[in-house]
């Protein structure tokens, strides 16, 4: 889709197609067939565009709020920041008045900073995602809040902001980048064109390597949703906190340190065995972790803790140990067996085993259900059978 196509799009005309197209109810699969349809009834590059949108605002249903009513382009909406994260992001820059959302893609981010009162200047250097984030501040109600402009992030003026969020890009050419030097813009130019000490929050791919972070003066924020991995943030000057910080969302309770602290020794495996948040485990906070809810890890190369006791938290899952042996496929189909197991969740944790391939000899039957966990104990290759605790709340 160009920029002349989608503001036919925003016309009255442009949204009868719309509607048209939404009535098909189309799918990925049925797509030329729905737009042949289509095509009978309008131009054909208004009709293929309407088309596209209406599948694009089924994809970002389980995503993003009000998305029947919004904009988004392919490659911008899979890159974009689910609301509960962006959201969160967006409470910590609340206080500051004017802020720039650079790199700003179909709006994501700079909705939610309005959301949160905040009168965002958005930049970004395609003028048709520019476009699309004013629509989608206009669907929204926030349109008063939210300025857009089609200009370069380390050149376009911003008189006024207090605070700027930036979300440079981290692929090109079909080419993923893990170090932020690597972006477009690159962290080092962004940082140069704010004053020292200038509020900035970057958002960086979660799988940064640790050593490019080494350097860094500001925060490092590892933030998980239900259990996955989201993103990285770092943040400078006031925004900065702490060195280290794992958010889990959605309670949003966070783990944060100056300091990491040094692992606890290693410990068998015990009545209890904690598998740590990836947010937890990426901010490097698995020992910190440790210390809060006593428990000591097992191996020096998985982040698995166990204790004795249960002690509930939002930072990890947590399971009650059934029973715990070196890995042997016979005697492990032996014990399920022996306690009418028919269902097992397998999950690996620095195991070589393959998890299909097991399932396949185990060849369980019966009406109770175990989660097998695989991993390494001290070295060894270890299989542990045992039951999920709910997820606990914040101490």
């Amino acid at each position: 889709m160009n920029l002349d196509t989608f503001r036919q799009l925003l016309a009255p005309e442009g949204r009868a197609v719309l509607a048209d197209a939404a009535a098909l109810a189309p799918t990925e699969a049925a797509f030329l067939a729905s737009l042949e349809a289509l095509r009978k009834r309008h131009a054909p590059e208004l009709a293929k565009a309407a088309l596209e949108l209406a599948l694009l605002r089924v994809k970002a249903r389980a995503k993003l709020p009000a998305a029947d009513r919004r904009y988004f382009a392919r490659e911008p909406l899979e890159q974009a920041t689910s609301e509960p994260v962006a959201r969160h992001r967006a409470a910590r820059v609340a206080g500051f008045g004017r802020v720039a959302d650079l790199c700003c893609g179909i709006g994501g981010d700079a909705l939610a900073l309005a959301a949160a009162g905040l009168h965002v200047d958005a930049v970004d250097t395609d003028p048709l995602r520019v476009a699309m984030t004013e629509a989608n501040a206009r669907a929204l109600g926030l349109d008063a809040r939210v300025r857009g402009t089609a200009g370069d992030a380390l050149t376009v003026p911003l008189p006024d902001v207090r605070a700027a969020f930036a979300d440079p890009a981290r692929r090109t050419d079909g080419r993923r980048y893990l170090d932020p030097e690597d972006y477009a813009p690159p962290l080092a130019a962004l940082r140069a064109r704010f004053a020292p000490g200038f509020p900035l929050a970057v958002k960086i791919a979660p799988g940064v390597v640790q050593a490019d972070l080494r350097s860094t003066d500001g925060e490092v924020e590892f933030v998980s949703l239900g259990g996955e991995l989201k993103e990285c943030v770092l943040w400078f000057g006031p925004l900065r906190t702490a060195a280290r910080r794992a958010t889990v969302l959605p309670t949003g309770d966070a783990l944060i340190a100056e300091v990491p602290r040094e692992p606890r020794p290693l410990a068998p495996v015990g009545a209890v065995l904690y598998d740590p948040d990836p947010a937890v485990v990426r901010a490097g906070l698995t020992p910190d972790l440790a210390e809060c809810i006593d428990a000591f890890p097992v191996d020096h190369q998985v982040q698995l803790l166990t204790a004795d006791r249960h002690a509930p938290t939002p930072f990890a899952t947590a399971f009650a140990v059934e029973h715990a042996a070196p890995f042997h496929v016979r005697l492990l189909r032996e014990y399920l067996r022996a306690r009418h197991v028919g269902r097992v969740t397998v999950v690996k944790r620095g195991s070589p085993a393959d998890a299909d391939d097991l399932m396949r000899k185990l060849k369980l039957v019966g009406p109770h259900h175990r989660t097998v966990l695989l991993t390494r104990a001290d070295g060894a290759h270890t299989m542990i059978v045992c039951d999920r605790f709910a997820r606990g709340g914040a101490e």
